[in-house]
């Protein structure tokens, strides 16, 4: 065999082995923390070493932490966590993931339309709508849920033959006070849903007992209460390509109701935990942890099929024209 050959063999493997040397100590130490608490912590840690490897190739010649922070986003599309992201001096560093489809109407109404709204149609349906929200330091909660209790009471009649529950601009948010919201429509004395790990161990349970709201081991209150009760009543929960993060798991906790269907588009697969974890002063990053389940504990690793798909069509300033409107009424009357 060629001496050459094998001289190189060994060179390239002594290399590889050889700690790499960085210019400034400061970025090694703050990578290593980074890889340890995704190790530690995400479902998806199949290629890690490769992502520790390749980040420390191209961070090795840089002199400033500053320079280090972008690389992340190459770094969260190894890992294949659209979810998750680095927070870096106030701003953020994740793998932006084109959705797998679009609806240029709706997308357009998600600048303008932020409140909730609520009506009546044909006298005998009732239409509510839940946008997201930025309550992520839980700060909301009660105004939130007091909200959307308020549009039901406003609609709420012994009329009243079904319901639909329209998340379609739900990109996401805090998904505790849209549940505690609709806290009613969800059941009472079950657990409709929760998350598992990457091994499928429990990791939280969504439950309501006697009435009780209680999320992975929080009581949620709620100050405003129905004045009248919803029952077993039909239900349409609609959704689209945007219907992300706390508005997938919403619709999730509506999976294996009685009387119960998911229309509209395949929602934009967001349906992870997400768990923050600090690395430093100026430096956090957020990982996707556990995966969601809903009350039949099917378990959900990529976005929401409908059961009824009905694409495009929406007109949210008549709804009487809207298709996914029109369909959800015809499933009502059945």
């Amino acid at each position: 065999m060629n001496k050459n050959f094998l001289l190189a063999c060994f060179l390239l493997i002594s290399t590889s082995l050889m700690p790499q040397q960085f210019k400034n100590d400061s970025i090694k130490d703050f990578i290593d923390k980074s890889i340890e608490l995704i190790r530690l912590n995400s479902i998806h840690t199949e290629n890690l070493d490769l992502i520790k490897s390749e980040l420390y190739n191209r961070s090795k010649d840089v002199q400033s932490l500053d320079q280090v922070a972008p690389f992340y986003k190459e770094v969260f599309k190894d890992l294949n966590d659209h979810h998750g992201s680095l927070k870096y001096k106030g701003k953020t560093y994740g793998w932006d993931k084109a959705l797998a489809a679009s609806n240029p109407y709706l997308k357009n109404k998600i600048k303008s339309e932020d409140k909730v709204v609520s009506t009546l149609i044909d006298k005998r349906f009732a239409y509510i709508r839940i946008p997201g929200n930025n309550d992520f330091a839980f700060k909301k909660v009660d105004s939130i849920a007091n909200d959307i209790v308020s549009h039901i009471n406003n609609i709420n009649s012994n009329k009243i033959k079904g319901w639909i529950i329209d998340l379609r601009l739900n990109t996401g948010g805090n998904m505790y006070p849209i549940l505690l919201g609709l806290k009613e429509f969800i059941g009472n004395d079950i657990a409709f849903g929760g998350f598992r790990d990457s091994q499928n161990q429990p990791t939280g349970n969504w439950e309501i007992k006697a009435g009780k709201m209680i999320i992975d081991g929080v009581e949620l209150e709620r100050k405003l209460v129905l004045k009248r009760p919803i029952g077993n009543l039909p239900v349409v929960v609609l959704t689209s390509c945007y219907t992300a993060s706390a508005g997938e798991m919403t619709a999730i906790s509506f999976i294996g109701r009685d009387k119960t269907f998911i229309a509209g588009e395949a929602t934009a697969n967001y349906t992870t935990a997400v768990q923050g974890f600090n690395i430093n002063k100026v430096a956090g990053i957020n990982l996707s942890t556990d995966y969601v389940v809903d009350r039949n504990q099917k378990v959900y690793k990529s976005n929401i099929t409908p059961d009824i798909e009905v694409m495009g069509g929406d007109n949210l300033d008549n709804l009487d024209k809207d298709r996914k409107i029109i369909k959800a009424i015809q499933l009502l009357k059945k």
